[in-house]
């Protein structure tokens, strides 16, 4: 496991060209998602969620939290296997298991508002079906979809939150390692490069990395499972209330959240269709949910 402290050069405050000090905030991102339907190649619901945080909140959540793995015999946390009892897990009552998530989670609420939780979701039969051949080559696959909101919510956010980050703040994003990590590190820093993407002034850098080193990215486990099993549930019941494992975080840590659906989907679908843009190109800026409308998280917009 590898200390926050250590990822990248940009963890300690720094200062700019005027002397004034800045933060480099760690977000750390992770994908949810089902599995294909028998004879389908796809699944149909994908979330990308994470936390973003200082240095001092994740000192406050990474040592507890790998010892309590190391305790437990553990590599890492992973919600997935814990909710089905499954691969490390294997074999844990649930009594076991839901006293280990509780512990978890506890530690997960130490640093407060200093850490929010970030989640995308998108109904990707909606996607399929509503978007264009050539608008789903400017938008990308799904995972893309998700990824670059995400990054495009962070930045807008930052720059919104006026009492919580300063003008020089940035933030890095280490993501779970995957076949599309490669991609997405050049998706992030063409958008750092944009200069029409407003908000490219809060990105710092971009990595890939492996749970079993990184608890970021085991608590960004934790918010794209919890994410994705409400925006899955909520196809067959539109009023499903939150997973009681996201309802203990909610009000104790900032959450922002939200999906796109058929609505939206059918609004920006000619918009898409009528602006010139390189392949995986096409970003969207979500606008940020306060912690309230959080319930609506999931609903067509």
């Amino acid at each position: 496991m590898i200390p926050i402290r250590e990822i990248g050069s940009a963890i300690h405050p720094a200062r700019s060209p005027r002397g004034r000090i800045f933060l480099i905030f760690k977000f750390f991102c992770d994908e949810s998602h089902d599995a294909p339907a028998k004879r389908k190649t796809e699944c149909r619901s994908y979330v990308v969620g994470g936390l973003i945080g200082d240095e001092g909140s994740w000192d406050k959540i990474e040592g507890g939290w790998d010892r309590r793995n190391k305790l437990e015999g553990i590599p890492r946390y992973h919600a997935t296997h814990l909710n089905a009892g499954t691969y490390e897990y294997e074999g844990w009552s649930k009594a076991r298991r839901v006293a280990y998530s509780k512990e978890m989670l506890e530690m997960l609420k130490r640093p407060g508002k200093k850490m929010h939780a970030i989640s995308i979701g998108l109904y990707v039969d909606e996607y399929r079906r509503l978007i264009s051949p050539e608008g789903q080559v400017k938008m990308g696959p799904p995972w893309f979809v998700c990824f670059k909101a995400a990054i495009c919510t962070v930045a807008s956010q930052m720059d919104r939150m006026g009492s919580d980050f300063r003008p020089g703040d940035q933030f890095s994003v280490i993501i779970d390692q995957n076949d599309l990590d490669a991609e997405a590190i050049k998706v992030f820093y063409n958008l750092k490069q944009d200069p029409g993407f407003r908000h490219r002034h809060r990105l710092a850098t971009c990595t890939a990395g492996s749970a079993e080193e990184f608890v970021g990215l085991q608590c960004a486990d934790f918010v794209a499972y919890e994410a994705f099993r409400l925006l899955h549930g909520r196809r067959s019941n539109a009023d499903l209330n939150i997973r009681a494992p996201l309802q203990a975080v909610l009000g104790k840590i900032g959450v922002f959240g939200l999906a796109f659906g058929a609505d939206t989907l059918s609004a920006i679908s000619a918009d898409i269709d009528s602006r010139p843009c390189e392949p995986n190109g096409f970003v969207i800026i979500p606008p940020c949910l306060e912690e309230e409308e959080y319930q609506q998280f999931a609903k067509n917009r």
